[in-house]
């Protein structure tokens, strides 16, 4: 079981976010670094038997579209997937731009759709149930 614990929690580990985001920068293709995803996203810790990696959302800057991000350390693809899962289902439409195999692969079974595939860009659509807005 994968848990989530968010940035303004007591018993996030800042450090080990930091620490896993550094080895993985290049991957992330990164322009904020680690201290301006952290202030500008909804961040999480991923825990299953200790810390395995990160996920946050946060809003474009052209089209106030919510993109999901993340690390995570090898060999847990099942772990992603579920804390995928878990991140997205607090919001009603999430997109992702990745030009990496490994996470479309855990993003489409996480529920995720090409949007554009020129463009490497997928997006998850959570149901709205009948009745809400």
């Amino acid at each position: 079981m994968v848990v989530l614990i968010e940035k303004d929690s007591p018993f996030f580990e800042r450090q080990k976010a930091k620490e896993l985001f550094e080895a993985n920068r290049e991957n992330l293709d990164d322009e904020n670094g680690f201290e301006g995803i952290l202030a500008n996203s909804r961040f999480f810790n991923v825990y299953q038997h200790g810390y395995i990696g990160s996920g946050f959302v946060y809003q474009g800057a052209d089209d106030n579209r919510n993109y999901l991000g993340g690390y995570m350390l090898r060999k847990h693809h099942k772990e992603a997937v579920e804390a995928i899962k878990q991140i997205c289902s607090l919001f009603d439409e999430v997109y992702a731009h990745t030009r990496h195999v490994n996470a479309v692969i855990a993003l489409k079974r996480a529920g995720f759709k090409w949007y554009d595939r020129n463009k490497k860009l997928l997006v998850k659509k959570n149901k709205i149930k009948k009745g809400e807005k």
